[in-house]
């Protein structure tokens, strides 16, 4: 989102919704009225309005896209689990229309387990900590590497790097011995807040009647 068009966004729903009084407010006016509580300066409250809907778009379409194909590619190299989940569909859709009560069991973990939608995370400290043996200061970025932990040998096993489905039929706590050390969306009160309906866009997306094979061309 360019500044100029940014900005023209803004203008229009700030005149939108100053011209009714809004029984449900979207995203972008929350923003709004969250912003003008907070700074002073119009300029202030554009740039925190236009950052934050630049960071929803990546955060919100670009990262559940490409799980999704990161899902699909997966499926598309392993035909036996592909088969697996098509089954699946036919047993709990039944030739309907696919929605968030027909939610299936594979492919999303598993999937963001080696190609997490966020492969770092970092979290700033706010005060002098100590993180085991380490002292952290106050200021300091603390990063997490989210693929290498999703795919620590000591954690999820020799077998760390492989797609296995199976490894999480019992749950994440049985799939590796810390269930800390899995995640995707982040951890903590920071936790990523739109999980769960990417998670609903990836489940449904794999519920519709779609083939792929993959072939390697030399």
């Amino acid at each position: 989102m360019g500044t100029r068009e940014g900005n023209q966004c803004i203008d229009l729903e700030d005149s939108e919704g100053k011209a009714k009084s809004r029984t449900r407010k979207d995203l972008l006016q929350t923003l709004l009225e969250g912003a003008e509580s907070s700074y002073s300066t119009s300029a202030a409250i554009d740039q925190f309005i236009v950052d934050n809907c630049r960071n929803i778009y990546l955060a919100g379409f670009e990262t559940s896209a490409v799980s999704a194909s990161w899902c699909l590619m997966l499926l598309a190299s392993n035909p036996e689990w592909q088969t697996r989940v098509r089954a699946e569909v036919e047993e709990v859709c039944q030739g309907r229309i696919p929605d968030t009560d027909m939610l299936l069991a594979y492919g999303d973990s598993r999937t963001m387990r080696l190609y997490p939608p966020a492969p770092t995370l970092a979290r700033e400290a706010f005060k002098d900590v100590k993180i085991g043996n380490i002292q952290v200061p106050k200021g300091v970025n603390v990063w997490t590497m989210v693929t290498a932990l999703h795919t620590d040998t000591a954690l999820w096993g020799a077998d760390a790097l492989e797609f296995k489905p199976q490894r999480f039929e019992n749950g994440i706590s049985g799939a590796c011995k810390s269930p800390n050390a899995y995640m995707p969306f982040g951890f903590g009160q920071r936790v990523c807040v739109g999980q769960h309906l990417a998670m609903v866009e990836l489940k449904l997306l794999m519920a519709y009647s779609y083939q792929f094979l993959l072939h390697i061309v030399t």
